[in-house]
């Protein structure tokens, strides 16, 4: 189990970051690290669960070093496997309780941080083009399918990880998700857009970035309290992300239809995503696609209230198959 604050204490961030980063690793390729690196990063973010192996590797993709996680039971059968893809700004120490409840179902994990994020390097939450994050999970993909054999690979993608997962399963022309789909509070359009875009034409003019607002659009207490004490969160919003954002999202919603099964959760109190319209673009994609919508829930689903978070573990435990491979 988790314990009930995350955020407490310190870590050293950038020792961490630096020892990682410093370590020789060829292209496409992995390099297991000590996960006794992590000791103090994981009392911080509350990722010591008993009873599981954790290991640590660095893969080199679009340049840069992509730290990788993995969550392993180690006294109970793995009966699957899950691909968790964080959201924008985020990364996989803010994914504990997401983490320990498919460690609670035997569904081991493999979670890593994009880019400019988390204990990966490059510029701090900034990319020239989606593709590059898209190309981490085709690395990921490689390592997590070798480990799951003939076992079910989940996916869950939060917000802009929710984002990728759709679009890498887009670009797969002879392969199929062997499990679950999961999509919380999808990123399509964000926020109000209609409005947005237009203070994005004048500030793409005049900066490179601006002041990220850090009004959370969340009500659990204790993950607000985990964010403001968080050394990895990036303070700004590049103009170039925003730019990359608009021409995937583009290039997305005129793709063709797919039967691709998808879960989505969403909230009608989102204030970071256009849930309306990206509802409205799902649903009319993906002809297979079960939508949930749970009215008070915000954006940040994995760290939302534990009534609600409660509330869509019960729907995602009804409608799916954990266990089960897909042909």
């Amino acid at each position: 189990m988790l314990p009930e604050a995350r955020g407490l204490g310190q870590f050293d961030d950038a020792s961490l970051v630096h020892a990682l980063a410093s370590s020789p690793v060829d292209e496409q390729t992995w390099r297991p690290m000590d996960a006794a690196l992590l000791d103090d990063y994981n009392q911080f973010y509350g990722l010591q669960f008993d009873g599981v192996e954790r290991h640590l590797a660095l893969i080199e993709s679009t340049g840069e070093r992509i730290t990788m996680q993995a969550f392993v039971p180690s006294q109970r059968e793995i009966r699957a496997w899950a691909v968790v893809c964080h959201g924008y700004y985020d990364h996989v120490g803010l994914y504990g309780h997401l983490i320990n409840d498919l460690l609670e179902r035997d569904i081991a994990v493999m979670s890593f941080d994009q880019p400019g994020h988390g204990l990966s390097t490059g510029d701090r939450a900034n990319i020239n083009d989606f593709q590059q994050y898209v190309n981490v999970i085709n690395v990921v993909h490689d390592f997590a399918a070798s480990s799951a054999l003939e076992k079910p690979l989940h996916w869950f993608g939060q917000s802009m990880g929710g984002a990728l997962v759709m679009e890498y399963w887009r670009q797969q022309v002879d392969e199929k998700p062997t499990g679950e789909v999961v999509l919380l509070a999808p990123l399509v359009r964000p926020y109000a857009w209609p409005v947005m875009r237009w203070a994005f034409a004048l500030a793409k003019r005049t900066v490179a970035a601006r002041p990220r607002n850090m009004d959370a659009n969340m009500l659990n207490k204790e993950f607000l309290s985990l964010l403001a004490a968080d050394p990895l969160q990036a303070k700004v919003l590049p103009v170039a992300w925003v730019q990359a954002m608009i021409n995937w999202f583009t290039k997305f919603e005129k793709y063709p239809n797919s039967s691709m099964p998808l879960n989505i959760v969403q909230g009608y109190e989102d204030r970071t995503v256009s849930f309306r319209h990206n509802l409205k673009v799902l649903s009319s994609q993906f002809e297979n696609a079960a939508i949930r919508i749970i009215p008070k829930a915000r954006h940040h689903l994995v760290n939302e209230t534990p009534e609600i978070y409660a509330e869509i573990w019960s729907w995602l435990d009804d409608i799916c198959e954990w266990y089960k491979a897909k042909s």
